[in-house]
């Protein structure tokens, strides 16, 4: 059995409740935002003293950024599981990556909710890691898109620039339309179906454009 203080907290010192304390800040930062979220918060929901969070984290900023690297980490893992083995302009594979960054939100709702709250006005460290995360998943989204068979140096600027569109549109619509579908998020109340078909069905018209262009 766990030991506890006298007010019933467990104690700082354990190794353990490093992971611990991110994941109660995962759900506080998630609920709260950062800015009304405070460490005596964080402290309560993983049900351990101040003392403990500051045994393992400089503060709230800190945990912010772990918490968010777990959300990112998680979705990269997501998504490196579903990408095909496959040639250019593989929609099945794209639908493939689409279902599966649906479920990790239905199977994580509190990192989802995080990632709802935290990505549009993420700054500091937590927008170097958005940053990263957005580019490793664009450069990876051209996968998806036919092949340039343009000579024309123009031409072949012009291609790439609509390219880095469509590819930022896919990206863009499959995060954050499955971030907002989260609990208690704008989309929550639709039918979960009928959203995933839509956003299947953009991402498939954006491939079928690209391929039109070639």
């Amino acid at each position: 059995m766990a030991a506890t203080t006298k007010n019933g907290k467990q104690p700082a010192h354990r190794p353990s409740r490093r992971q611990h304390i991110i994941t109660a800040a995962v759900r506080v930062f998630g609920r709260n935002g950062f800015a009304e979220t405070s460490v005596q918060d964080i402290a309560d929901e993983a049900q351990v003293v101040p003392t403990a969070v500051y045994y393992h984290f400089d503060g709230k900023e800190e945990l912010l950024e772990l918490a968010m690297r777990r959300v990112f980490d998680q979705l990269n893992a997501v998504v490196e599981a579903a990408r095909p083995e496959s040639e250019p302009g593989d929609a099945e594979g794209l639908v493939r990556v689409i279902d599966a960054v649906w479920e990790w939100v239905e199977k994580n709702p509190d990192e989802a909710r995080l990632y709802q709250v935290q990505v549009a006005s993420a700054n500091g460290s937590v927008k170097v890691l958005r940053d990263e995360f957005e580019q490793r998943h664009i450069q990876r989204g051209y996968d998806y898109l036919p092949e340039g068979t343009t000579r024309s140096p123009r031409a072949a600027k012009a291609r790439h620039a609509a390219q880095a569109l469509a590819v930022r549109t896919l990206i863009s619509t499959t995060m954050l339309v499955t971030a907002l579908r989260a609990e208690g998020g704008p989309l929550s109340q639709l039918p979960s179906r009928s959203v995933l078909e839509a956003v299947r069905a953009l991402a498939l018209r954006i491939v079928a454009a690209e391929q039109k262009a070639e």
